[in-house]
């Protein structure tokens, strides 16, 4: 939106004229390029010249007239043979005295000349001015519709113009950020300072506007309008409204437009009615997807996905075939997260960064907090040679480690028995062997040879000396009554000379049977197998991700 100033210097110098009774002439348009101008900010009255760096072109009025006797009007046509160059700051001075009458601030805009292959723009900028007894300082006297429409109504019809543009682009309300927020802190309720399109006219609230509520429920409205005077800087004013409903309305001969910004309940609960954005980015909130958001804002995933038509490109060769896509929430893409051990067969590292072999190593927490979520102490696990065990149910830390070891148990085992019978040596005759000789001396028999025998016999009649007899007579076979003792002798020993002898032992041709009977033997178990408890295995490399 532009901004327009009639200067104090103009004012100064034209009572000066009419003091000396000189005409108030006007007569040089002066464009510039002001770098950092806000065509929407208030112009100072006592703003001068900008400096020459800046000036980008000067041209004489081509055109004046009458409006009315305390308005006129100054034109200036730009044809298209001047250019190239932009401009933001237009001036209308007393070229003579150089003195600054009028300005306006305006959004950068080109001037462009005929050049080969380029077509050139013409531009015409009027300037009105108003204030008493115009027409007898200035000597103007050409009436303004004789060579221009009415131009305060071509001024108010350009207003119209941009803001129909700003509908156009806007909608009949847009805000930023939280610009005329409706808010309540403690039991005072307030609209948000900010930036927000309403009705077209671009509405800038400088601070935090306070709101009293009479009754609810309601809803709280932005009325702006656009108003001014040909001395003074046309601006949008605002003001708020609260009522159930409300209309765009006509005051004054000044257009009001409304919007709804909020509406508050019987319970005080506040719902913010506020659009955001131009209506393509509320557009695009809806129908489109925002480079920004990297599909996040896909609204149904699994249809976007299954529209893409990737078929066995989405799962056989994700992202090395050219021209492939797939969605950036795919969950496989997390199949490994940060920390996990991934076998790898190779002793180098993916060609992509961020991976590391896992022999034990410390690592920087703080320069790798995801992966000190798996591993707090700060070391990478020593994976050379250790296999990866499912946690028990109980008894095991994630991360402990267990030596390698057989599991007890024990083994049946039995040697049978058999039954030999009694096999028979070889027969061998051996002849007849002699004993070795040896002098055995002589011998003495052992004691108690001590015996009696018992005899029987007969009296002898027989008598040397006459009478009876006391004799005996021993007969054989005869079994006489009367017997006599034969007297024992005593005990005797006796030797007995062996003297040195052999003896030959006949052998003879013999066998021997020996009895082997059923029996059992001792079994002794020797040790077998590798230094360690193995299965079936190839070996590969452990690497982690480190972010």
């Amino acid at each position: 939106m532009s901004q327009t100033v009639i200067t104090e210097a103009f004012e100064q110098w034209k009572t000066q004229q009419a003091t000396d009774n000189q005409p108030v002439i006007l007569d040089e348009f002066v464009l510039a390029n002001v770098p950092g101008l806000d065509p929407s900010k208030g112009i100072d009255r006592k703003e001068g010249l900008p400096p020459a760096a800046h000036i980008v072109y000067r041209q004489a009025v081509s055109k004046t007239g009458v409006v009315n006797d305390n308005s006129v009007v100054y034109s200036v046509t730009i044809g298209a043979d001047v250019g190239d160059f932009a401009f933001n700051w237009i001036g209308l001075v007393n070229k003579a005295s150089g003195t600054l009458a009028m300005i306006v601030h305006a959004p950068l805009q080109s001037k462009v000349k005929n050049t080969n292959g380029q077509q050139g723009n013409v531009l015409t900028r009027s300037f009105l001015m108003e204030y008493k007894g115009a027409v007898s300082e200035t000597l103007i006297s050409t009436p303004a519709e004789s060579w221009q429409i009415d131009f305060t109504a071509r001024l108010s019809g350009m207003d119209e113009a941009l803001r129909l543009a700003n509908v156009d682009t806007y909608g009949p309300g847009a805000f930023f950020d939280d610009g005329f927020l409706v808010a309540k802190t403690g039991s005072q309720h307030f609209v948000t300072q900010g930036l927000g399109y309403i009705g077209g006219l671009r509405a800038s609230l400088a601070a935090n506007a306070n709101i009293a509520l009479t009754a609810i429920p309601t809803k709280v409205w932005a009325d702006v309008s656009y108003s001014g005077t040909l001395t003074s800087a046309y601006q949008t004013r605002i003001k708020f409204t609260i009522a159930p409903e409300l209309a765009h309305y006509t005051s004054n001969g000044v257009a009001h437009y409304v919007f709804a910004l909020a509406s508050i309940d019987e319970d005080g609960v506040i719902t913010d009615l506020r659009p955001k954005g131009s209506l393509g980015e509320q557009q695009g909130k809806s129908d489109y997807l925002r480079k920004d958001k990297n599909l996040s804002d896909v609204h149904d995933v699994l249809t976007a996905r299954k529209n893409l038509a990737l078929k066995g490109a989405a799962l056989l060769d994700v992202g090395t075939t050219p021209n492939t896509v797939a969605a950036g929430d795919d969950p496989r893409f997390d199949s490994y997260p940060v920390g996990a051990p991934i076998a790898w067969p190779s002793d180098t590292l993916p060609a992509t960064t961020g991976y590391a072999l896992m022999v034990g190593q410390t690592f920087d927490t703080t320069v790798y907090p995801k992966l000190a979520i798996a591993y707090p102490s700060g070391v990478i696990p020593d994976m050379r040679g250790w296999t990866i065990k499912g946690k028990p149910a109980s008894g095991r830390a994630v991360g402990s480690y267990e030596q390698d070891a057989i599991k007890s148990h024990t083994h049946g085992g039995e040697v049978y028995g058999t039954d030999l019978g009694s096999p028979y040596t070889t027969g061998f005759d051996y002849g007849a062997k002699g004993t070795d000789g040896f002098d055995y001396g002589s011998k003495l028999t052992t004691e108690g040879g001590y015996h009696e025998h018992s005899m029987k016999a007969r009296e002898s009649n027989i008598s040397l000396n006459g009478g009876g007899s006391s004799r005996r007579l021993l007969d054989v076979n005869h079994g006489y009554a009367n017997e006599a003792l034969i007297t024992g002798e005593g005990q005797h020993q006796h030797w007995v000379g062996i003297g040195a002898h052999g003896h030959n032992v006949y052998i003879g041709g013999h066998s021997h049977q020996v009895p082997l009977g059923a029996h059992t033997h001792g079994l002794a178990i020797h040790a077998a197998g590798n230094p360690e408890n193995t299965v079936k295995n190839i070996a590969l490399n452990y690497i982690v991700r480190l972010a």
